[in-house]
């Protein structure tokens, strides 16, 4: 039987659909390709089709978005089925003496269950005496690289712009990040990892994560392979934050709801302004606050009551989302409401930062978040730390928000011991005159040193560039432990908190202590990066050794 190579567009379904048997065990077992025409490496091939056959019934539309061919036809395809079979007319001739790719991602899906392929499959084949032996092969790290694109773009002293200009040569990525690309002419490449959301073959900024290669790719002479050409995935984020709801809770109280998250250690009740524009009266809220609001949502509370008419607007500007995008200035109107605010000043939690709310001995910090806000100099001169004799623990207040505050130790704890948080509110007023006559009072306890894990090893690296290791969660919660090697290029964390974890090494060639992943227009290239190839499980009171990381393989 011959067999196809393949490309994109309308698929004509020639056979009845197939339907799966009722009953039995659920099908998990994806499709696989089992047989390609022309058979990869073809040289001189002159018809005009090819054949693809798949291990199962597969679902045609899938097929038709997930094929891809290099360089790219001008006609559209004509598609044909037969049974497990795709035969692809070209509606055009193909060019002489030149090599083209075929790839087959993993969008593929079966008809039965919807499992998707597996790994991609690349081949390719010519129409003249010799094929174009140029590969790139490599890997995507994230925790979800299916189907994630491979853009790769012939320069040859031109830059690529990604957001214009769809690619020379396309593979994709399987379930477990591996890709390849095959048959590239010789030249300078640019290649992309692209989580494609509209399958257009095309970046969109801030809405297709992206990775970057992280070093100089030509192919010529000796030079046809690359391999390890690995990437991180991250997102363009240029997108300021909005307001997309603003409620009056009661006299004293605005709820704003954003379209994002914001940073609110940065925000203060001045990035704001009540304005009543037919008395042109201005009012700046007091305080800015978490609370109790949900996903999204702050207050901003004040002392000035709005009188009840129509004409109060929202002013806001300078709001920083969490990549320090600012928001420009912003207009929202809002019913007044004069209810009182009868609600009494309660702390929400105060706690440790470590599992089960524990505090670290030896660098103790606590959490204190409020329903609402409180005075950070009432914090400082209220608040104390006990211990079990009652001797106080000198510590040091930083405002997160005007309801939130870390609470550092200056000193550090004892192992495994209770300490008490005291916060003396007798004849404070909160914003809205409701009088407090409690002394607020929490315990905690420190934690010990058997309460941790911790990791060592090398760093195999054949240059001076400053180096750093990076260890972090591989589970639902997540936590980052980083670390320069020494001068014998080795690392020691010893305190991890236990759980499972993944291993990594990065180059930091501009020594700003943090990964970079480059940018794709104009190009600057990623920063090296290498894994440690197991997952690392870190169990209380036993640290792990011999974990090497070698960037030389």
């Amino acid at each position: 039987m011959k067999i196809l190579a393949v490309a994109s567009l309308i698929i004509f379904a020639r056979c009845a659909n197939q339907l799966p048997p009722g009953g039995g065990e659920v099908d998990t077992i994806p499709p696989k390709i089992i047989e390609v025409y022309p058979e990869n490496g073809t040289v001189n091939y002159h018809e005009n089709y090819s054949e693809i056959s798949f291990s199962k019934y597969v679902d045609k539309r899938s097929v038709q978005d997930a094929i891809f061919i290099s360089p790219a036809l001008l006609k559209p395809l004509k598609y044909d089925w037969s049974g497990k079979t795709l035969t692809v007319y070209f509606n055009d001739s193909l060019k002489a003496n030149t090599t083209y790719t075929v790839s087959i991602g993993t969008d593929v899906k079966d008809m039965n269950n919807g499992n998707k392929m597996a790994e991609s499959l690349t081949f390719a084949f010519s129409t003249g005496n010799k094929i174009d032996k140029g590969k790139i092969k490599g890997k995507i790290y994230d925790s979800s690289p299916d189907g994630v694109m491979i853009f790769a773009y012939q320069t040859n002293g031109k830059e690529a712009d990604p957001t214009k200009q769809k690619p020379d040569y396309v593979s994709q990525a399987g379930k477990n990040g591996n890709y390849s690309l095959l048959g590239l002419r010789d030249g300078d490449y640019s290649v992309f990892a692209i989580r494609d959301k509209f399958r257009d073959l095309l970046y969109q900024k801030n809405e297709d994560g992206f990775g970057v290669q992280n070093r100089k790719i030509e192919l010529i002479d000796k030079t046809v392979e690359y391999d390890n050409v690995d990437f991180f995935l991250t997102m363009e984020d240029s997108v300021a934050p909005k307001i997309s709801n603003v409620i009056m809770k009661d006299r004293n109280h605005l709820l704003i709801e954003f379209s994002k998250s914001v940073d609110s250690t940065k925000i203060f009740g001045d990035n704001f302004i009540f304005y009543d524009s037919t008395s042109n009266k201005k009012i700046i809220p007091k305080y800015f606050f978490k609370g109790e609001g949900r996903s999204n949502q702050f207050y901003a509370a004040f002392t000035d009551s709005l009188e009840k008419k129509e004409g109060w607007v929202l002013i806001s500007k300078n709001i920083p989302d969490m990549k320090n995008n600012l928001s420009s200035e912003e207009k929202n109107s809002f019913v007044i409401k004069n209810d009182r605010d009868t609600l009494a000043l309660r702390i929400i939690k105060s706690a440790g930062l470590l599992p089960s709310e524990k505090v670290d001995f030896e660098e103790p910090v606590l959490m204190l978040n409020f329903n609402d806000a409180v005075e950070l100099s009432t914090i400082k001169e209220r608040l104390t730390i006990l211990d079990a004799k009652g001797k106080k623990i000198p510590l040091e207040v930083e405002r997160a928000d005007d309801a939130s505050f870390l609470i550092r130790l200056s000193e550090k704890l004892k192992q495994s011991t209770d300490y008490t948080l005291k916060l003396d509110l007798k004849n404070y007023s909160d914003l809205s005159g409701n009088k407090i006559d409690s002394v607020f009072q929490n315990k905690f306890s420190t934690s010990n040193e058997l309460d941790f894990s911790g990791v060592s090893g090398t760093v195999a690296v054949n240059d001076t560039t400053q180096t750093l290791v990076v260890i972090e969660s591989a589970e639902a919660v997540k936590r980052t432990y980083k670390q320069k090697i020494d001068s014998k290029k080795n690392f020691d964390f010893k305190k991890v908190i236990p759980g499972k974890y993944l291993a990594w090494s990065f180059k930091d060639k501009n020594k700003n202590g943090k990964y970079d992943f480059g940018t794709i227009f104009p190009l600057k290239l990623s920063e090296e990066f290498k894994f440690y190839p197991d997952t690392l499980n870190l169990r209380a009171r036993w640290p792990v050794g011999g974990v090497n990381i070698d960037f030389q393989k």
